[in-house]
């Protein structure tokens, strides 16, 4: 018996509600898929590094460079070194765990925008799944990511900065759900650039204000120093407006660095589950109830 696949466009689904059942059904599209997303995975991290002569060292050298940049602004240049002290090593530490964690953000976000119309000839194949194009990379970033961490767990511990504890098990739970966070805000970007070609410029400009706004190279009480006692509660919702804040401090928690300002570990999970789950639905609604429409404008 042969099974044959195929799409009428007049009479799709175009509602996003109407995707919300199969939405439960996208980790089995992966699984059977697994093989294809192996292989754009792959072509994904070696293409990064095809032919330079740092080769997979670059994963260690750019993080580390926007950590040496942002450290020199605003740990010397703006910091207490013109007053006489020298910037703190728990500092250096706090900083590279948020430069790391947001550019892996930055870089998940801003290749999925272009990752449907740069393979609008897999696209156009009716029986292509092409919502399953922006997970290579989500996980590309997300492996960057892991060997960044890795290096700031490392250099923490070694220097007593990071105490790690029992939380240090929840790192998995935390990459989870910036996996799924990423997933679906890069579907979603990922729909939106198929339309308005503008959004890949637009969200560079974006995610600059996004990193200013997130307490990447400062710490909450200062912002918290903003707002009268009584309206304190005020900049804790400022705070979970912002959907990378949750998930960095927990991040930063988990992996064993401790301050008064960080927050409840379970908290950020909760809050960073939420908007993880708020956007993987969105994102994956909007990108199957517009999948029609693809490649007629590609």
């Amino acid at each position: 018996m042969t099974l044959v696949r195929h799409f009428d466009a007049a009479a799709a689904e175009r509602s996003m509600a109407s995707f919300l059942g199969p939405m439960f059904g996208y980790p089995g599209l992966l699984w059977r898929n697994r093989y294809m997303i192996q292989n754009f995975l792959r072509r994904e991290l070696m293409g990064r590094f095809h032919g330079s002569f740092l080769g997979v060292w670059w994963i260690l050298v750019q993080p580390l460079f926007l950590f040496a940049v942002y450290f020199v602004v605003f740990g010397m240049i703006f910091g207490d070194w013109k007053f006489g002290d020298p910037p703190k090593v728990d500092f250096a530490i706090y900083l590279f765990s948020g430069v790391i964690l947001f550019h892996s953000l930055v870089e998940a976000t801003s290749q999925s925008c272009t990752v449907v119309v740069s393979n609008g000839n897999l696209v156009k194949k009716v029986a292509f799944p092409s919502e399953t194009l922006v997970v290579p990379v989500v996980v590309s970033a997300l492996v960057i990511y892991m060997v960044g961490a890795l290096v700031c767990f490392v250099a923490g511990w070694a220097t007593g900065v990071l105490s790690p504890g029992w939380l240090l098990l929840a790192v998995p739970l935390v990459l989870l759900l910036q996996l799924t966070f990423t997933l679906g805000l890069g579907l979603l970007l990922a729909n939106l650039d198929v339309f308005v070609r503008d959004t890949s410029q637009l969200w560079r400009i974006v995610t600059m204000a996004w990193m200013f706004l997130t307490p990447v190279f400062w710490t909450p009480d200062k912002l918290l120093g903003m707002f009268p006692a009584e309206s304190a509660h005020l900049a804790e919702t400022v705070f979970h407006v912002n959907p990378a804040y949750p998930l960095l401090m927990a991040h930063r928690l988990a992996l064993g660095l401790q301050g008064p300002n960080l927050g409840d570990f379970w908290s950020h999970v909760g809050w960073a589950a939420l908007w993880a789950g708020l956007l993987f639905v969105i994102g994956y609604t909007s990108f199957m109830s517009r999948k029609h429409k693809f490649a007629d404008l590609i």
